[in-house]
């Protein structure tokens, strides 16, 4: 019991340094990370915190301190997802989010859409076009793929959010602040499709751990 208590921490300690390692290599000009290298960083940080979560919660005697172990961990995750995803959304150069030196008109007039599905039409005719395929995939699947994790865990950590039109409305309104404030900020674009894409990507992800057997795996956690 106490061994696992102790690799539980020696997990949080390493899962904390992977994580301190990817920011300070985020804000650092002199170090360059590919994505896959952040990915595979963020990756190996989050498997550190399932482990130290899982011996956590074998080290408890009570359920109620394993259920706690359990929710710890999810906020953990959930946080560093939360932070890492405001960063690439207002801060990350290298998806071109550094303010650009326009006027706001000018801004505007080039980097917003507010007529659906005309971005993602773009993106899908580009797929076809070999100078401009993985641009439109990357854009589509990135999009997708952002808000995928508050369809996991939205639903787990809020209890309201299990409702779907609680849901649905909260990230709605969330996804248009988030378009809102890059146009405040003219950081990136102001895109009437990207929320449709976060949108999408985190109702599929809602929907399939609403799903039966997904839910009773799920439940096993607890």
């Amino acid at each position: 019991m106490q061994l696992k208590k102790i690799f539980s921490r020696i997990s949080y300690v390493i899962a904390t340094l992977l994580i301190l390692t990817i920011f300070a290599a985020e804000l650092s000009p002199k170090i360059n990370f590919f994505t896959l290298e952040k990915l595979g960083l963020s990756g190996m940080a989050i498997a550190f915190l399932v482990l130290a979560g899982i011996l956590r919660k074998a080290s408890m005697v009570y359920p109620e301190q394993k259920q706690k172990a359990v929710h710890d961990t999810l906020w953990m995750i959930f946080l560093y997802y939360l932070v890492y995803l405001i960063w690439i959304l207002y801060f990350d150069g290298f998806y071109n989010r550094t303010s650009l030196e326009t006027d706001f008109q000018t801004y505007f007039v080039l980097k917003t859409n507010f007529v659906p599905f005309v971005t993602i039409d773009r993106y899908i005719s580009n797929i076809s076009n070999d100078a401009q395929t993985g641009s439109a995939i990357l854009n589509l699947v990135g999009n997708l793929a952002a808000f995928m994790p508050m369809g996991f865990f939205g639903p787990r950590l809020l209890r309201p959010m299990r409702r779907a039109w609680i849901f649905v409305s909260s990230l709605l309104l969330l996804l248009i602040g988030v378009e809102g404030l890059q146009l405040l900020l003219r950081v990136g674009s102001c895109d009437v499709d990207d929320v449709i894409l976060n949108l999408l990507g985190a109702l599929i992800i809602y929907g399939l751990v609403k799903l039966p057997i997904i839910r009773r795996r799920l439940n096993l956690l607890n």
